[in-house]
């Protein structure tokens, strides 16, 4: 467990990204954990740390843009852009029915390699469906990185489909830290963990 994603949990739950109840997932599952990264772009320090996160995993791979996910992606995939002095690009929830009608905003070039940048994983489906939009317009894509991995099963499903997704951090690692650091007790951690049935 290095330091910085120590640092980075405890950053998660003072600005209330990571928060502990009774929460209904996209999926229609119930879980005690709930991730709300979409609020890094509120707290410019926490967005920095998790940007400098993402890329010690992006600086070891080969890619010519980067590839927001909408819409949850696309803060973080801006940042890193400015940080990276990298070209990026997001596909649209849904094709533009004016003007170019383009479902993907941003320039490249066909033949290029993208990497794909997501918030976090769950079941993957959300990531399935970049990877499609962005092969589809000409690109080669074969991975993502995301800040944290909720070891629901979506990465093994997209190392299925042929795709390696890069979690900074995993729900299991995140939740060691707040234990040790006394931000959650082991009770709660028993019940998170038996929510997501990963006890």
């Amino acid at each position: 467990m290095t330091i910085s994603i120590a640092a980075l949990a405890l950053t998660l739950h003072d600005i209330g990204a990571i928060q502990f109840g009774r929460f209904r997932l996209h999926s229609g599952r119930e879980s005690r954990i709930y991730f709300d990264l979409r609020v890094l772009v509120s707290f410019p320090d926490a967005l920095r740390r998790a940007t400098a996160a993402y890329r010690s995993v992006l600086d070891g791979l080969a890619f010519d843009v980067l590839a927001a996910t909408p819409l949850a992606g696309l803060p973080i995939g801006t940042a890193l852009c400015l940080d990276m002095d990298r070209p990026l690009i997001y596909p649209r929830k849904t094709a533009k029915s004016y003007g170019t009608g383009k479902n993907i905003e941003g320039r490249w070039a066909i033949g290029q390699t993208a990497v794909v940048i997501d918030d976090l994983i769950t079941s993957g489906d959300s990531l399935l469906e970049t990877f499609a939009t962005v092969k589809a317009a000409g690109l080669k894509v074969s991975e993502a990185v995301v800040l944290i991995d909720r070891e629901q099963g979506g990465r093994a499903m997209l190392a299925e489909q042929g795709y390696h997704v890069h979690a900074v951090a995993t729900l299991s690692e995140l939740l060691g830290i707040l234990q040790e650091n006394g931000r959650l007790s082991q009770s709660q951690l028993d019940e998170v963990l038996s929510s997501l049935n990963l006890r």
